[in-house]
This record gives structure tokens, C-alpha cells and sequence, in this order.
């Protein structure tokens, strides 16, 4: 069952592209850009989550994290 998110996506895509170019006006390397959003991500849990959700609200994120990365699959042949 897909999941149903209550933001559109033209919402998410506009402030994702408004990110996007504040890290692109400042020059900033992707190591950089990681450490500003995990920044982010920590700032926004540890401040806005109330303490009891902090740890489910983290292990659900790296979840979704984990399964939105697209990883290009290995080759069982050795060369």
C-alpha cells in the first residue's frame, strides 16, 4: 500500500529546489552540503520532537533515508 503523504508534491519540490540552491549559490561541496542537512535533520529532532518520539522519529527517518537510496547493483562476476 503506498503511503499517502498530507504535503503535495509540488510543495516538496519547491522547497527542495530552494535548499538545492542555497548550496549551489554557496559553492558548497557535497561532503559540506551532508553535514549542513544532517545538521538540519538533528537540530529540527532534538528541538521540535518532543524527547519521547526522538529515537522512533530517527530510526523511522534513516529508514526512509535508507530505502530512497538508489544504489546501482553489483555485478556477482568477478573480473
Amino acid at each position: 500500500m503506498p503511503i499517502i503523504s498530507k504535503y503535495s508534491n509540488k510543495k516538496i519540490e519547491s522547497i527542495l529546489n530552494e535548499v538545492i540552491d542555497v548550496l549551489h549559490k554557496n559553492d558548497v561541496s557535497i561532503d559540506l552540503s551532508l553535514m549542513i542537512l544532517g545538521n538540519s535533520i538533528t537540530h529540527i529532532i532534538n528541538n521540535e520532537v518532543p524527547e519521547h518520539k526522538r529515537e522512533e522519529i530517527s530510526e523511522k527517518f534513516m529508514k526512509a533515508l535508507s530505502s530512497s537510496i538508489k544504489v546501482k547493483p553489483t555485478s556477482s562476476k568477478a573480473k
